[in-house]
């Protein structure tokens, strides 16, 4: 079975100052230089030859890439199913180069209040978000709204909710990563995510909270399909193993008459190999990193298959509802 998702890191770059995120300032990432689109689009078509059916470009932030037009042109070309999360605060700029040609467009925002926002994302840029989805929404988009639940962000969530009911926009509540010395939600913000779900246009995948109870990744019976159902690649090309967070392990892709090894690298013996011990390394204990998750749920069929697929038919359908009608904030 070939993997179904890749994760496409356009540059490490970033205007922005997450408090949850060092992607921008890690040491490791900051002289890192971005490839051609050209190099992109070869790895495009190695992974399309391979099977992939969704690319998620990310970053950093991806609209920091120039050249961002015509590498998601060529994705949607090939029939990918094409993936953006972005800040909101450069989207205004790209916006009409960048219509119609994402899938599933993302902007980040879990505050409403402007303060709030300059102290979590470091910047002053909430009211660019809303500018940017408004934008979004007149140009025929269905953009959502990521919000990243922290134990600080958390008591203000349901004014998100809530203002996104005014626009129109879905939720797309995540808890934080257990990453870079981040406080993690306990009991209680569980409780609290569970009554948010409620919400008719919040999607959060049960199968999480699940897993997040049963204490995440057990090395000693991985459930983590890191390697076998997600590709990732860097920015300056390398394939990253066995995911981008944990990583300890960099290949390089060849490119060749402008073909790419991409597919054969990620066939290779040694990558192969090391898919065998997905989820088994002693940093993979207790992981909890959802962005690799949602898709190691699609097999085998246990009840982590099922939560995941039952919240996945929960997103198609507020999905379109958003296409459809919008309706007054109301619990269900």
């Amino acid at each position: 079975m070939p993997p179904i998702l890749a994760n496409y890191y356009l540059t490490y770059k970033c205007n922005s100052r997450c408090v949850y995120c060092d992607i921008p300032i890690n040491p490791n990432n900051v002289k890192v230089k971005e490839v051609s689109p050209q190099i992109i689009i070869e790895n495009l078509h190695a992974l399309k030859r391979l099977g992939v059916k969704v690319v998620d470009f990310t970053g950093g932030e991806p609209l920091v890439y120039k050249d961002l037009p015509q590498v998601l042109k060529a994705a949607k070309d090939m029939g990918f199913y094409t993936s953006l999360a972005n800040t909101g605060t450069l989207y205004p700029y790209k916006a009409k180069a960048l219509a119609g040609l994402v899938d599933d467009l993302k902007f980040s925002l879990s505050t409403t209040d402007n303060e709030e926002y300059k102290t979590e994302r470091g910047i002053d840029g909430y009211n660019k978000v809303i500018e940017s989805l408004k934008l979004a929404k007149s140009l025929g988009e269905s953009p959502s709204i990521i919000a990243t639940a922290t134990p600080k962000s958390l008591p203000g969530m349901e004014k998100v909710i809530k203002l996104a009911y005014d626009l129109g926009v879905i939720v797309l509540l995540g808890p934080v990563f257990d990453y870079c010395g981040n406080d993690v939600l306990n009991e209680e913000h569980l409780h609290e995510l569970k009554r948010l779900m409620k919400y008719e246009n919040v999607c959060l995948n049960e199968a999480f909270l699940e897993f997040f109870k049963d204490g995440g990744n057990q090395i000693a019976k991985p459930r983590c399909r890191a390697i076998s159902s997600t590709i990732v690649i860097s920015p300056d090309d390398y394939m990253l193993l066995p995911c981008y967070h944990m990583y300890d392990e960099k290949l390089k892709i060849k490119h060749d008459n402008g073909i790419s090894n991409l597919d054969e690298l990620w066939l290779s013996i040694p990558v192969q190999e090391k898919r065998k011990k997905e989820g088994s390394w002693s940093f993979c204990q207790g992981c909890t990193i959802w962005c690799y998750f949602e898709t190691s749920f699609l097999w085998p069929m246990d009840r982590y298959f099922w939560l995941n697929a039952s919240s996945k038919a929960v997103w198609f359908k507020e999905k379109l509802r958003q296409k459809l009608i919008r309706k007054p904030a109301t619990l269900i």
